[in-house]
């Protein structure tokens, strides 16, 4: 539950950062610390300038920073100031994917990753699944069977179930981490999503809902094993063909 004034953490600011640096610090910190929840308000700008006993600028700085991060909301006008942010997962996770395409991760990689979170979402879907998730899921099958013969779209499509699934497991962790695979994946595996590999995975979307419907978690966690086996033979068959065709010309 979100407090109108937080009860404020003694800040202390260090000297080998910038000051605007040291506030952005010191909120994340008290945060992380348990001294804030989300939509506690934090202050206007002149309030946290008195709080940390600097002028005004250095706080904007570290509040932009902290909003661009989603760590904060600002409003302004009468009545406005910053509160700590409600969670946004995909924040996180779209971060996240351009962090590791930057690293340079292999798509073996990723696939091994995909696997491990996407079998253990699935039988936690299995598990915590409420009636309104299963419709939700039953829409978002609906949808993707539609677009059935369209790559990017059906491609779309299939990974808005996948993410249907990670929300229905409610494990906020597993939940981001499977949308930042999603956001890996959606570009690698759209060239190469046929129509045949589209009614394929439609049907193996439609067996895990199914295995959640009817709180089958293992079966549950053996279709994600069979299909994600599938999609990584297909798809790494595919890149190795195209490789050496582009080798030949």
């Amino acid at each position: 539950m979100s407090r109108e004034k937080a009860e404020t953490p003694v800040w202390k600011l260090g000297r080998a950062e910038s000051t605007a640096m040291r506030v952005e610090r010191q909120i994340k910190e008290a945060l992380l610390d348990g001294h804030f929840a989300p939509g506690d308000f934090l202050g206007s700008e002149n309030d946290l300038a008195t709080q940390f006993g600097v002028s005004r600028l250095p706080i904007r700085e570290a509040l932009g920073r902290l909003q661009a991060l989603g760590v904060v909301d600002i409003r302004t006008g009468a009545g406005g100031g910053a509160r700590i942010a409600q969670g946004n997962p995909a924040l996180f996770s779209e971060a996240l994917a351009i962090q590791l395409k930057l690293v340079g991760m292999s798509a073996e990689e990723i696939f091994d990753a995909q696997y491990t979170i996407e079998v253990a979402v699935a039988g936690l879907a299995a598990q915590a699944a409420t009636a309104e998730d299963i419709e939700t899921l039953e829409v978002a099958l609906e949808n993707a069977q539609a677009l059935v013969g369209t790559q990017h779209e059906f491609t779309q499509a299939s990974m808005a179930f996948r993410n249907t699934v990670a929300r229905a497991s409610h494990n906020h962790f597993l939940e981001a981490m499977m949308q930042a695979i999603v956001h890996v994946l959606y570009r690698s595996l759209t060239p190469y999503t046929t129509e045949t590999v589209a009614k394929g995975v439609i049907k193996r979307h439609r067996e895990l809902l199914n295995a959640i419907r009817a709180r089958n978690d293992d079966a549950a966690r053996q279709v994600v094993s069979q299909n994600l086996n599938v999609l990584r033979e297909k798809y790494l068959a595919a890149r190795d063909a195209a490789a050496k065709t582009a080798a030949k010309r």
